[in-house]
């Protein structure tokens, strides 16, 4: 008989919390559930941990990667294999409460026209201290009005309906924010629950923190402009797309759109990085003539003061 959930839990050298996730997919108050771990090439203890939930609980299910292909293939890979009615994604380091699975599953039991439902969140840091929490805005409508903006829907909290939709693997670091865009172009009706279901582990090297942001950026602002294009025309330039354009932008050699160059240099502003606003400069002007707003960067970088100004005015619009 098959599972009414299936939980896909992608994970990559996540010995220090795969148990504590773990656990709390087993300690459901909902049980019909099976658990896909895919273990991404792990070259910590993560394998053997999961091997000995496994031989506990025949519920969960551990495939294995040869080699690290990365969350979005790994997370397809498990989506592709479950057997469940409904997918409910979970981090490998992130914690479900024990009625996450019963309250989602009602609720899309109870509404047969939402496709895919979230809900809030405790924010905790790498010893499960609660830091904060998200408390997710509800109400499609909403959501729809003002998803181009921002991600209201924290991914490890979502459960949607398994009905052959996967991740698009060029969309890296945001590709559950483009699949989130992609199902409302798609006119399929998305919600949040208030109740806090999940706790969403922040921890020291999360993205935010790192080099890697502006690549973050980039990618959230092409998933804005492929959302728009579908509004727009029915379909995005996504298969034309280079990801490699995005990923070796700290390449001076590696071409990069005009327009995601100039988004990338706003960015910069907006970060106060005036280091990688100069040599995105460079790498402006020896792909493309100068124009105004090459002029306007580039007075603005040489500039201090100004750069100092600027930038606390576009952090805070």
């Amino acid at each position: 008989m098959a599972p009414i959930v299936s939980v896909i839990m992608a994970a990559y050298n996540a010995e220090k919390h795969i148990s504590a996730s773990i656990e709390s997919i087993i300690n459901q108050t909902f049980n019909n559930f099976e658990l896909l771990v895919i273990n991404d090439g792990s070259t910590d203890n993560t394998q053997s941990i999961v091997k000995e939930y496994c031989k506990k609980d025949s519920r969960i299910i551990l495939l294995n990667n040869d080699k690290n292909l990365f969350v979005i293939k790994s997370r397809n890979k498990g989506i592709e294999k479950a057997k469940g009615k409904y997918i409910a994604i979970l981090d490998s380091d992130d914690l479900a409460l024990p009625n996450r699975l019963e309250y989602q599953v009602k609720y899309l039991e109870n509404n047969p026209d939402i496709f895919l439902i979230g809900s809030s969140a405790y924010i905790i840091d790498e010893n499960d201290k609660v830091e904060n929490s998200f408390i997710a805005p509800t109400g499609y409508e909403k959501l729809k009005n003002n998803i181009n903006k921002n991600n209201l829907i924290y991914h490890s909290t979502v459960m949607f309906r398994n009905e052959n939709v996967f991740y698009r693997e060029k969309m890296i670091y945001c590709e559950d924010y483009d699949l989130i865009l992609r199902l409302f172009s798609e006119r399929k009706k998305i919600d949040n629950l208030s109740d806090i279901l999940i706790s969403y582990r922040q921890t020291s090297n999360s993205l935010s923190k790192t080099k890697n942001r502006l690549v973050q950026w980039l990618f959230i602002n092409k998933a804005r402009f492929f959302y728009n294009e579908r509004l727009s025309t029915g379909k995005d330039s996504y298969e034309s797309f280079d990801p490699k354009s995005f990923t070796q932008i700290y390449n001076i050699n590696y071409p990069i759109i005009k327009d995601d160059c100039l988004f990338a240099l706003k960015i910069c502003l907006y970060r106060r990085d005036r280091e990688t606003m100069r040599f995105l400069l460079k790498k402006y002007q020896k792909n493309y003539p100068i124009s105004l707003y090459f002029i306007f960067y580039y007075l603005v970088s040489e500039n201090k003061s100004i750069f100092s100004i600027l930038g606390k005015f576009f952090s805070k619009i």
